[in-house]
């Protein structure tokens, strides 16, 4: 896919060449709306974005002069986001109404990114796509987001120093590949990486598991067996879910930052390893240390240089590029190829604060790709809220066996509203507490700002 950009502000279009470049794209590129037509008739251009606010004739003009040259031809407008003002609808193809766009950084990333998924163009088989790669040596962690630029920057920073590091985020945020690339890109790298997930691993066996164990230990103990921690020496151990450690284990682990010194079970042999740590975990470390469930001085040693990771609806403009990433993951093993998705999926898929992560986020794409038998996803076949089974039958509720349920008012006392009143009404406030700050009101309703500018025009909200 070959993009042309029209963007009669030089600065602004040499930002968007400057983006291409970096993601290795193809594009064509003027600052006339009347050159843009010279163009898509001698190159073979499949999409245009385009500024609204063109000089001598609008962007709207130009996007209805362009598609009656090529009806085919997917076009986006891009409107100042100062102005406020949305795309008329009768000027665009339906499809491609994509609302207000900002002209710079996160927005106009994610609209290429789209253009691209929906045309198909990254599901292509074969070969590497650059645009999902990030920065080199990071290919396998997908994603352009400023917050995610920021990641691979401290990564940067801290891989060659000697020093632990204690990634933070929710789950599902990718900590593992964050863990695996500061290894990868360390003075270490060329010796073992040892992951080892403490909550999974059930308490009476996490000792032996990090430090061995002698033969004879305890029941079942047949044999030596080597630990984690001698596994990575001279490399590293990745400790997932550190906060889940009880006490007594949290001791042992102190002492091996303190000596890098440790005894297996059951013996009495001091074995030294010279190990970097790296600790994961979901929770808050800190309020465990204020309730006694977490030693404050392993805290400190943990955090010698915190990572914070986003979570997915802090970079939703990676959507996009992730989804592709995941569909190619899919088709590698499908019977049955995914060729493309629908803008309108896509869209619904902006429209989710995902509360899973990416790996919620990579559930839902394994199930609509089953779910599209013709190779093609779209909004039906996005299932993303995640449902609570119901059991059959009376006595669910605890409280109401045990005949002391708090009382609730009965439904059917209700009066009966339209979804759309009670959607209207949701945006009312959210807009009225945020001062019209349409962002954080979309913030505030886990939608993007692009459906909630349609909302707003559909409602008759905002500036008149």
């Amino acid at each position: 896919m070959t993009i042309l950009l029209v963007n009669h502000d030089r600065a602004q279009l040499n930002l968007w060449r400057e983006s291409f470049r970096q993601w290795h794209l193809p594009c064509h590129h003027t600052r006339e709306g009347f050159t843009a037509l010279q163009i898509i008739q001698i190159e073979d251009i499949s999409a245009v974005i385009c500024r609204s606010d063109l000089p001598l004739i609008s962007g709207a003009t130009l996007s209805r002069m362009l598609r009656k040259e090529r009806p085919d031809l997917k076009i986006v407008l891009a409107a100042p986001e100062s102005t406020g003002r949305t795309i008329p609808e009768d000027h665009l193809n339906k499809t491609w109404d994509l609302g207000p766009l900002s002209l710079n950084g996160p927005e106009f990333q994610k609209v290429v990114s789209t253009l691209l998924l929906v045309d198909g163009s990254l599901l292509i088989e074969g070969g590497k796509v650059p645009i999902l790669a990030g920065p080199a040596g990071f290919e396998e962690i997908v994603g352009l987001s400023t917050r995610l630029m920021e990641i691979f920057s401290l990564i940067h920073k801290v891989k060659d120093q000697d020093v632990t590091v204690l990634i933070q985020g929710e789950s599902g945020t990718g900590k593992e590949l964050v863990a695996r690339a500061i290894h990868r890109h360390s003075t270490r790298a060329d010796h073992p990486f040892i992951p080892v997930n403490c909550a999974a691993i059930p308490e009476n066996l996490l000792e032996s598991e990090l430090f061995g164990h002698e033969k004879g230990s305890f029941t079942g103990a047949d044999n030596r067996s080597i630990g984690r921690f001698e596994q990575a020496d001279k490399g590293c151990i990745f400790m997932d879910e550190i906060g889940d450690m009880s006490p007594a284990t949290q001791a042992k682990v102190l002492r091996v930052f303190e000596g890098q010194a440790f005894e297996r079970v059951g013996g009495r042999e001091k074995i030294t390893a010279d190990v970097r740590i790296i600790a994961a975990t979901n929770l808050d470390l800190e309020e465990k240390v204020s309730e006694g469930n977490f030693r404050e001085d392993l805290f400190y040693r943990l955090s010698a240089f915190p990572l914070f990771l986003p979570p997915l609806r802090e970079r939703m403009e990676d959507i996009p590029l992730l989804t592709a990433h995941l569909l190619r993951e899919y088709n590698r093993s499908a019977p049955r190829k995914i060729t493309s998705i629908t803008l309108q999926a896509v869209e619904k898929l902006l429209d989710y604060s995902w509360p899973g992560n990416i790996r919620h986020l990579d559930n839902v794409i394994k199930r609509a790709a089953i779910l599209a038998e013709e190779g093609v996803i779209d909004d039906s076949h996005i299932i993303p809220e995640r449902r609570r089974l119901e059991r059959a039958g009376k006595g669910i509720n605890k409280g109401d066996d045990a005949g002391h349920s708090e009382k609730k008012e009965d439904p059917a006392s209700r009066p009966i509203r339209s979804l759309a009143e009670v959607e209207k009404e949701a945006i009312e406030i959210a807009l009225s507490q945020t001062s019209m700050n349409v962002s954080k009101a979309a913030r505030a309703l886990g939608i993007t700002r692009v459906t909630l500018y349609k909302k707003m025009k559909k409602y008759g909200l905002g500036k008149k």
